[in-house]
């Protein structure tokens, strides 16, 4: 299996990327009848974040594994609903991330799906550990972010189902004890 280089991206899909963003800004140019200027596109490895719209610096940050290891296909559904976030702020200013305005911007201006989340195939640097806690009637796997969270008696978590208090399982040999 070769190993994919995730430290540099290659010109040619900052290339594919720069045109993605272009083309749905002008889109959104053109239904608002205003010129947005473009944003400055960045490249992190965030776990199993694809991308964020960070608002008030009109910036883009993009997963640089999940762009290498996924390329058109992560371009193009992350580009188009990440610039909605910024175009939905211009236009409507601060709303619910994935409401109604942003669904407006995604479906009507975008010609595109809006869809909250990805399944992109993560990144092979990226191994995430569950922990295995249990409710009335199912059994959830948390991340290590939850899982922290509950031990150090910051949050609380509920099934949506039963809506009982999710509970780490004692029996899972996975599970520290």
């Amino acid at each position: 299996m070769q190993q994919i280089n995730h430290s540099r991206i290659p010109i040619r899909l900052q290339n594919q990327v720069l045109s993605c963003l272009r083309q749905y800004l002008s889109l959104a140019n053109q239904f608002f009848h205003t010129e947005f200027f473009e944003p400055k596109i960045e490249y992190k490895n965030k776990g199993s974040i694809a991308g964020s719209a960070l608002l008030n610096k009109w910036q883009i940050q993009l997963n640089r594994s999940m762009l290498i290891e996924n390329q058109l296909l992560f371009i193009n559904e992350v580009i188009p609903h990440e610039l909605a976030h910024l175009i939905t702020f211009k236009q409507y200013g601060r709303v619910k991330p994935h409401g109604p305005e942003w669904q407006y911007v995604m479906m009507t201006v975008f010609n595109c799906q809006p869809k909250r989340t990805h399944r992109f195939v993560l990144p092979s640097t990226i191994q995430k550990k569950r922990y295995r806690y249990t409710c009335q009637c199912q059994t959830h796997l948390l991340t290590t972010i939850r899982h922290n969270r509950i031990q150090n008696q910051h949050a609380k978590y509920f099934c949506k189902s039963c809506h009982a208090l999710l509970q780490l399982d004692k029996n899972d040999s996975n599970n520290p004890q």
